[in-house]
């Protein structure tokens, strides 16, 4: 994996973008949702199994905690690396370093843009 660094930021681009999108949207609708509860709105809205998964671990308190540091960005990081995976019928053992960097670069440019 890695061949194409343009394809894997366009990758992780769209499923950032949609996800600030759909948590913005939430937290204007529901001012009352907490952080946690706004990324299982807007992971709910995501099709897929990686974001089912990240739904089901999220009802473990210790992995929103331990795993995601209580953070939608690590939520959004951690479903780009699964999805790609997914997309690329790949495993963790295929994650190469300069992938993960180059999604955490443009996730964190996504959230800066967005100003969350």
């Amino acid at each position: 994996m890695g061949l194409f660094q343009w394809g894997e930021k366009r990758f992780a681009r769209g499923i950032a973008k949609a996800m600030i999108r759909s948590f913005l949207l939430y937290k204007t609708n529901d001012p009352n949702l907490n952080e946690l509860g706004l990324v299982r709105q807007a992971l709910s809205d995501r099709p897929g199994n990686a974001a089912k998964e990240l739904l089901k671990e999220l009802d473990d308190n210790e992995f929103w905690v331990n795993t995601a540091g209580s953070s939608f960005f690590e939520v959004v990081y951690l479903l780009v690396r699964m999805e790609y995976l997914e997309h690329m019928k790949g495993t963790i053992v295929d994650e190469n370093i300069k992938t993960l960097s180059i999604f955490k670069d443009v996730i964190k440019n996504e959230f800066t843009n967005s100003n969350l």
